[in-house]
């Protein structure tokens, strides 16, 4: 079981965000005690999964300890009546370092390997989510510190105390710079938000020019060998 597992760990990984992707929304509507019920079932998920895709020691200890500490800024933001911003702040920044380490390993994997495997291909996909979760988190910790930051329809503003609506709002949003497909519900409004977003966008484009190119590259380099 382990074993098939590490053999497909991207797609494990894929598995678990796009589970996360769908139920984030919904969550919206949860009761509270269901809400972080829900957290603990997809933290010990996302554990599971990324114990198989660090596959150093150093990289699962640093992990670990990113993620829980991350988890329990996030608990703790959410369990207190009067919400202290810092813990959110907390969450935010320890989330986005975290899948930002996680992307790099990704890649550093896949421009590593002499030869490329259909769950090499999945990884790269994962790597260009996992960028866009970790934009997310940046654009929450702005909007925490610097809400005009954002114009945001009336619609969506209504429901940013809640907290999942306000982090999937943010994911909506970084993949939506990340491709560079426009804005409906929120908008850059001010700085440093014009920086971030630019900077995103190049990176979107960058990721798919060069890892693209790394896998044609690689699958070439093999039929090349084969002949």
């Amino acid at each position: 079981m382990i074993r098939s597992i590490r053999e497909w760990k991207h797609l494990a990984l894929l598995a678990a965000l796009v589970a996360v992707a769908i139920l984030e929304p919904l969550s919206v509507d949860w009761s509270e005690h269901t809400q972080i019920i829900g957290e603990i079932i997809g933290a010990s998920i996302n554990v599971a999964v990324l114990l198989v895709i660090f596959e150093r020691r150093w990289e699962r200890g640093l992990a670990l300890v990113l993620l829980s500490c991350a988890f329990a800024a996030n608990i703790f933001y959410q369990v207190l009546a009067f919400r202290w911003q810092i813990g959110a702040i907390v969450y935010h920044s320890l989330a986005a370092v975290f899948l930002a380490f996680a992307v790099g390993l990704i890649l550093k994997r896949i421009f590593q390997r002499p030869t490329i495997r259909t769950d090499d291909v999945i990884g790269a996909l994962c790597g260009y989510l996992v960028a866009g979760a970790a934009w997310a988190n940046v654009y929450g910790l702005v909007y925490m510190i610097h809400p005009a930051s954002f114009h945001i329809a009336d619609s969506a503003a209504l429901r940013l105390g809640n907290w999942h609506w306000q982090r999937f709002l943010f994911e909506y949003f970084s993949i939506m710079t990340l491709t560079t497909l426009g804005y409906s519900d929120i908008a850059p409004a001010g700085f440093p938000v014009y920086s971030l977003v630019w900077l995103e966008s190049v990176f979107g484009q960058f990721y798919i020019a060069v890892v693209v190119a790394q896998l044609v590259g690689l699958r070439l380099a093999e039929a090349i060998s084969r002949r």
